[in-house]
């Protein structure tokens, strides 16, 4: 068998930090994650971008950080860069994916645009498959 080690000073303190929250404040850190979890991670870009709003100017966020037993301003202005980069990194690649619908469909016409040497641009469907009124796709 081996030696019985006491723990270290610095586990004790935290193990006793964590043993003296009440459920209600456990619970509210809990929601406090769960919002920073859909902000920074979440796939849905609008419960994303909801959550990072909520962080940046919701009224319940301070209201929940007290019940949490942590300072709103503090949690805030310390996750405020990143909050503020992540929800630029979601309106660009939005931005991104706009501009590239416009360029997926080419637009063609026939003779130069008035004044230079550029054609007109007609919409050009011919990728797409070619069906009949009695077709079923099965």
């Amino acid at each position: 068998m081996g030696k019985y080690r006491a723990p270290l000073a610095n586990n004790d303190v935290i193990h006793l930090i964590e043993q003296n929250k009440e459920p209600e404040q456990k619970l509210w850190i809990a929601v406090l994650a769960k919002a920073f979890d859909d902000a920074f991670y979440s796939t849905d870009k609008r419960a994303a971008l909801e959550a990072l709003s909520w962080i940046r100017y919701g009224l319940d966020f301070n209201y929940v950080c007290q019940l949490a037993g942590r300072d709103p301003n503090y949690v805030r202005k310390r996750m405020l860069d990143k909050v503020i980069a992540r929800e630029a990194s979601i309106l660009m690649t939005g931005k991104k994916v706009k501009l590239a619908i416009n360029n997926v469909i080419k637009i063609k016409k026939k003779g130069p645009v008035p004044g230079t040497s550029k054609p007109y641009l007609k919409k050009d469907y011919s990728y797409l498959p070619k069906y009949s009124h009695d077709y079923v796709d099965r």
